[in-house]
């Protein structure tokens, strides 16, 4: 059966050197220190450009991972960042001939290489609609394995339509057969996405399910179907030869599906449907019992259940942490967020070491004084619900908007990724330590000296965060 190898909307070089996430001059050895609280430290500020994947571990330890640029002079690119965040390189600059918007996270495949994709085509064409592209952990070898068909149409909620879909933003896995599989948020015959699979040589492209047609008039909000619309996180293989997904929106509420399909695209079944949301008010978000707007995808917890997050709803309007049992078929609500232990959470969780589920919210959480903030935290919970600490707030200096699966590097030592924020105001990774290590990493932000601590304007942070949920706007 596929097994997941992972743990878990441009021009000149000269130009697009200087749009690096980070400036590699005068990189400092990291130092650590212990205190006896979890710490989270800055590996490396980003500056340039954002991530907003979680980088995965290469061969020889080093994280590998992509950002996408600011601007529109460069396309992105793929770092390699030292674990200890002692130096990070660029391995491939994207051209304007390449793609545009590499969101999704890397896939260190079997054969050793790393495969991605762009949620844009290349910036010289109009109306493109992504990538699937490979490359060696040493940068060599960049090719594009599949370019997603050009639109040009779209559909009655303005999503684009073609045959094989358009913008994949999840991960891909790669299955047992040595084909890699993944989702399209749009796109498709219906213009709601696809799941699609590709040999690693790009000969073979296949469609294994294309979401089905709007069902709601366009002035209608959240947009319906029968089985989902724009699914973002990545799938997910089960012992029972099916992918496990969910999809963002749609659904016969319009707040998103869990769905699955068998590895050759037959037997596609919509198993929950997240349920219409209360009204909200000036001061307080909607509300539904079991959550809304699914934008994770699904983590195994080697127990028999599946577990994720949904972005809103729940009993406070703030997002909830699911299981689902896919025998039984019985879907239980483990956690509702309160907005001051974290609130919107938007990527995968994670199953540790010590069997508990660690994820981040996007927004939520509190200050030193208590005081509640919208920078984001990091959580843990065990499996059957018990045991929830909200383990770091962030500040702002540290990162605003976490988001993507938490990467464990050890029993006591996670990865992760900011979408803005930070030293240089552009995101972070950062590491999380349970033993309060804490690194000194790359925070120069272009110039030739590190500098490790800064601030920023409570307006500017605000306005960074903002910044940071625009790319997912779409999807609630």
């Amino acid at each position: 059966m596929p097994s997941i190898s992972r743990p878990m909307s441009r021009a000149a070089a000269p130009v697009a050197s200087r749009c690096l996430l980070v400036l590699l001059a005068g990189l400092p050895v990291a130092a650590f220190a212990q205190s006896a609280v979890p710490a989270v430290s800055t590996l490396a500020a980003l500056s340039g450009s954002q991530t907003y994947s979680t980088p995965v571990r290469g061969p020889d330890g080093a994280l590998y991972g992509v950002t996408s640029a600011l601007n529109v002079v460069t396309g992105g690119l793929i770092y390699r960042l030292a674990v200890d965040g002692s130096s990070i390189d660029t391995l491939y600059q994207l051209k304007v001939t390449d793609a545009f918007s590499p969101f999704s996270g890397l896939l260190l495949a079997s054969d050793g290489k790393l495969y991605g994709t762009t949620s844009l085509g290349p910036a010289t064409e109009a109306n493109t609609t992504g990538t699937v592209f490979r490359l060696n952990t040493d940068g060599s070898n960049f090719a594009v394995l599949h370019l997603f068909q050009n639109f040009t149409t779209s559909n009655s909620i303005g999503s684009p339509i073609n045959v094989d879909g358009a913008n994949p933003e999840g991960e891909l896995v790669e299955g047992s057969d040595g084909y890699l599989y993944g989702v399209a948020r749009t796109g498709g015959p219906n213009g709601n996405g696809t799941v699609f699979k590709i040999s690693k040589d790009g000969t073979s492209f296949t469609v294994l399910h294309a979401f089905g047609a709007t069902t709601s008039a366009a002035t209608v909000s959240p947009s319906t179907n029968a089985d989902g619309i724009g699914p973002l996180g990545p799938l997910l293989p089960g012992a029972d030869n099916y992918f496990y997904g969910t999809a963002s929106r749609g659904g016969t509420a319009g707040n998103g599906t869990i769905f699955r399909v068998r590895f050759d695209g037959t037997g596609f079944e919509v198993l929950r449907t997240f349920p219409t949301l209360a009204a909200s008010t000036t001061t307080t978000p909607a509300t539904n019992v079991d959550g809304a707007v699914p934008l994770a995808g699904l983590t195994d917890g080697l127990d028999g259940r599946l577990y994720g997050v949904a972005n809103l709803g729940g009993s406070t309007g703030n997002g909830t942490i699911y299981a689902y049992d896919p025998v039984g078929g019985v879907f239980s609500v483990l956690h509702n967020f309160d907005g001051n232990k974290g609130s919107q959470p938007s990527g995968e969780l994670l199953l540790a070491q010590d069997g508990k589920l660690y994820g981040t919210t996007s927004t939520g959480g509190t200050n030193a004084n208590g005081n509640a903030t919208l920078f984001g935290t990091i959580f843990s919970i065990a499996r059957d619900g018990t045991g929830f600490t909200s383990i770091h707030s962030f500040s702002g200096n540290d990162g605003v908007n976490p988001t993507g699966r938490l990467l464990q590097l050890n029993a006591t030592t996670f990865v992760g990724i900011t979408q803005t924020g930070g030293r240089c105001s552009q995101g972070t990774v950062y590491q999380l330590s349970l033993t309060g290590a804490e690194a000194k990493g790359i925070t120069n932000c272009g110039r030739k000296k590190s500098s490790g601590g800064g601030g920023m304007a409570p307006a500017l942070l605000l306005l960074l965060f903002v910044a940071g949920l625009a790319r997912r706007a779409s999807a609630r």
